[in-house]
């Protein structure tokens, strides 16, 4: 037997062989494999143009093995009983492994987030690793495609297969602007529209709309919108050297830009973040976890649960 007619065969072919070898009939092999009859039969006629013998013979209703397929079946059930072997061994590696969750998350809600879920996994005993990178569109699509464990971002998930869980919604605005702005004269929304505004590439109302550029238009004006940043960083570069203005809900978001020297943040009175919402919804935070092939969410509840706490928190 030439050992490359059987290094060239794929294991669903092998294994086929080796039910049919067993069965003696291609209905009961589709059935056990869980693949159509014509599948088996399409494998099968491989195999036999493979090995230029028909290997099975139809008799009394029965495929009878022929000779060369009597030699074939011990080497072909080893080779199937070692990839069996091997795969289990693997499983066992990946088991073994530190668990990596990647995380999909807007800039209002990073700071800190690794740490967070590093001190959850040290508290219940297990090692990991987390990465973060930004929630966006296609999130969604990655979600499906296996390569996120968890987003945190301001919309549900409204595809199957993903838990979008509403933990939060937000209300009290703040204004942040660098020290020494003028609208630090006169805090109020009649003043605000007179300055360009950031946004941040994600914010928390629908199509990324600001509640201030309506305000403006309701007034008869139109507000520039200075810069669209991704993240809070390039957010508090650009407050710092203009004279644009952000408005943000999330207080952790709020706290990591005062914090920097030359900014200045003050929360909006309830009015005024009422005028402002005006035909808008108060924002909601959304945690989108994975559900499993049994329709279970596949992270561990330690992870869940402490991305709810730093979510809930991180309003506060």
């Amino acid at each position: 037997m030439s050992i490359d007619k059987l290094l060239n065969l794929n294991l669903l072919s092998i294994e086929i062989f080796c039910q049919v070898y067993l069965k003696q009939a291609v209905i009961d092999v589709a059935d056990h494999l869980a693949l159509s009859q014509p599948k088996v039969s399409r494998e099968l006629n491989a195999l036999r143009k493979a090995f230029s013998d028909p290997l099975f013979i139809r008799q009394n209703n029965r495929l009878e093995a022929t000779e060369l397929a009597h030699n074939l079946y011990p080497q072909l059930q080893e080779m199937l009983k070692a990839s069996t072997q091997a795969q289990q061994y693997l499983n066992n590696i990946q088991h073994q492994r530190e668990p990596s969750f990647t995380i999909a998350t807007v800039p209002q809600l990073e700071i800190n987030l690794p740490q967070t879920i590093l001190k959850a996994a040290e508290k219940n005993n297990t090692k990991t690793n987390v990465t973060l990178c930004p929630w966006t569109k296609s999130s969604i699509e990655e979600f499906q495609n296996g390569d996120l464990d968890a987003a945190i971002c301001f919309e549900p998930a409204d595809r199957k297969g993903i838990l979008s869980k509403p933990i939060i919604q937000h209300r009290g605005g703040h204004l942040i602007a660098r020290e020494g702005h003028p609208i630090w004269h006169n805090p109020v929304i009649d003043e605000m529209i007179n300055y360009p505004i950031v946004k941040l590439i994600t914010m928390p109302f629908p199509a990324n709309k600001s509640p201030l550029v309506n305000y403006a238009k309701r007034q008869g004006k139109k507000l520039e919108v200075f810069a669209t940043v991704s993240d809070l960083g390039s957010a508090a570069n650009t407050l710092l050297n203009s004279n644009a203005i952000i408005i943000v809900g999330v207080r952790a978001a709020v706290n990591f830009l005062q914090n920097i020297k030359g900014l200045h943040a003050e929360i909006l009175d309830y009015q005024q973040d009422k005028d402002i919402l005006k035909n808008f919804s108060y924002p909601t935070t959304y945690l989108w976890l994975k559900h499993n092939q049994e329709g279970q969410v596949s992270a561990p509840q330690w992870l869940q649960q402490s991305l709810e706490k730093f979510i809930t928190e991180a309003h506060r």
